[in-house]
């Protein structure tokens, strides 16, 4: 994996040269390591924060700009299908909460619904802006990425209703509620959105908005590859994943 770290940083192609520096920053991305240290033989490029590494990750977003909201689900029907909130009941949830510009889109498997709910915004500043406004809704409010990372159950049971991580209950006329968890959508959660959706977007960076990053291109053809738990997991099998340098098919070895 240094090899190529290094090949994709020092390449001497001047034709590609940008091609290359948009891999390394994406390897990079993926690794949690530092971009914007020149690699050497110390590898000291490796050490990075993990709150630098995080915010990394979270910065490359997918586009357009959608937030993922969780625990839709409203219970089993009598044959035993999950059941949630479909679309116009969701758009009429996310405008009771002042978000007028998103549009819904319920996710389904095998055995019903998945308790995820999609909120697609339009493709410019206005939607980034909205979508951003949105999850940061739910981070105000204790209900963003990490909360439901300690609240989400393994599995539906009936004592969901009786959780209160999950389900309020108005103290005036009993009616129950679901707690929707959402956050924006990142180059990190390809796995959990649609098939149809991870074909149809790509990746942004929200801090170089529209700057026709490579980085961005070459991360989206990665995650599309399914290939990010092999990433994290097995460095070393990085190289042969990708074909040594997607560029220039150079394979570089590690030294």
């Amino acid at each position: 994996m240094h090899g190529l770290i290094m090949h994709t940083y020092n390449s001497e192609s001047a034709d590609s040269q940008v091609d290359h520096l948009g891999l390394h920053k994406a390897l990079c991305v993926l690794m949690g390591w530092n971009y914007s240290k020149p690699p050497d033989n110390s590898r000291g490029y490796r050490f990075l924060s993990a709150d630098e590494a995080a915010a990394n990750q979270e910065d490359l977003i997918m586009w357009p700009p959608l937030v993922i909201i969780h625990n839709t689900i409203t219970g089993k029907s009598k044959d035993g299908r999950m059941e949630g909130l479909g679309n116009k009941a969701m758009d009429s949830k996310i405008r009771d909460l002042g978000f007028g510009g998103g549009k819904s889109k319920s996710l389904y498997g095998r055995d019903g619904h998945l308790g995820t709910t999609l909120i697609k915004f339009s493709g410019d500043q206005s939607g980034l802006n909205e979508a951003k406004r949105l999850a940061e809704f739910f981070e105000k409010d204790n209900h963003g990425r990490s909360a439901w990372a300690r609240v989400r159950p393994a599995a539906y049971s009936r004592d969901d209703d009786k959780n209160p991580n999950l389900v309020k209950v108005d103290e005036k006329s009993g009616e129950k509620k679901r707690i929707f968890y959402g956050y924006l959508a990142t180059a990190a959660d390809m796995d959990k959105v649609d098939f149809d959706t991870r074909k149809k977007v790509t990746i942004e960076s929200c801090r170089d908005f529209k700057s026709s990053s490579y980085a961005s291109l070459y991360l989206l053809l990665l995650y599309r590859k399914g290939s990010v738990g092999v990433f994290k997991q097995q460095a070393h099998l990085v190289g042969a994943i990708v074909g040594g340098c997607s560029i220039c098919s150079e394979i570089p070895i590690d030294e």
